[in-house]
């Protein structure tokens, strides 16, 4: 954690509750599929994790006992009732836009002529002066 004194608002709260799902899912995968040599091992590991994950669920509850906003959808799986999936935040549908009138032609194979017609840098009529004397030639 950081040495300044954090602003404890909604924003820092969700980031905490991100922490903590953070390390709710380190632990779960640390039970579910680490090999240990032993489970001695297992258990100094899982309680290594368990250390930084308590402090940030003492002030997570503290936070939203102070009356901190937030949204359901943000809770970590560890604060959420057993068999409750998370809930999902419903996004306002956009309103349909008018539609675009569709082209008559596709605008990529019409011919378009070069803004340096009739100048030096007139690559066209290079090409069509090679393409002349290769035929010429053959």
């Amino acid at each position: 954690m950081s040495t300044l004194p954090a602003i404890e608002s909604k924003y820092y709260l969700k980031s905490v509750h991100a922490e903590i799902d953070l390390y709710d899912r380190r632990l779960a995968h640390l039970n579910k599929f680490e090999i240990f040599e032993s489970e001695a091992a297992r258990a100094a590991a899982a309680r290594k994790l368990s250390l930084k994950r308590d402090p940030l669920v003492v002030i997570a509850k503290r936070l939203v006992a102070e009356g901190v906003e937030y949204k359901e959808s943000e809770l970590p799986r560890s604060f959420r009732p057993e068999g409750v999936p998370a809930p999902v935040e419903a996004k306002p549908e956009p309103e349909a836009a008018t539609p675009v009138a569709a082209p008559t032609e596709n605008r990529s194979a019409r011919r378009q002529g070069s803004p340096y017609a009739g100048t030096s840098l007139d690559w066209e009529k290079s090409v069509q002066h090679y393409m002349n004397n290769k035929s010429a030639k053959a």
